[in-house]
């Protein structure tokens, strides 16, 4: 994945400390995603996390100048289509048109992949990212309710951009 004028480097397991540091930037926000406080190794968790089955291998995660990072899934659900399961821009950055830009990269990463969807889970009580994700041409897929690690329930519009 590339954009102009920013590093983009693939994530490793060495690099949870990074993330770990670029989430406790905002720890509100996983209280509006997750419903529930930033744990103490969520940098190590999001990196390892993926759906029961999913081979390891497929998960593409990238950190963005520390200032940003994103976790997808290739071919998930089906193989055309990518998950986006997380982008995270550190608070310092947000509202200044980087996460349209990184959604564009992304989307060209995902196309020159072979990909024909992106798709992605919204918290509804998240109205902010809801309307990012309209303007730029995501379509409600579906609702869902995610059953998260603390036993919390929260629900989820599921949203696509066909490539």
């Amino acid at each position: 994945m590339k954009l102009a004028g920013h590093a983009i480097r693939v994530v490793t397991r060495e690099d949870a400390p990074a993330l770990q540091a670029l989430f406790e930037q905002d720890r509100e926000y996983w209280l509006v995603i997750e419903g529930a406080p930033l744990r103490d190794d969520e940098g190590m968790q999001v990196f390892e996390e993926v759906p029961p089955g999913f081979l390891f291998e497929k998960k593409h995660a990238f950190l963005v100048d520390d200032i940003a990072f994103l976790d997808m899934l290739e071919g998930y659900p089906d193989p055309q289509t990518w998950w986006l399961g997380l982008i995270f821009l550190s608070p310092s950055v947000r509202n200044a048109g980087l996460g349209a830009r990184l959604i564009a990269a992304l989307a060209d990463h995902v196309r020159a992949s072979g990909g024909r969807a992106l798709r992605l889970a919204v918290a509804e009580d998240n109205p902010g990212a809801r309307r990012f994700y309209d303007r730029l041409g995501f379509r409600f897929v579906d609702r869902r309710t995610r059953t998260i690690h603390t036993g919390a329930k929260i629900e989820l519009d599921v949203l696509e951009l066909a490539l």
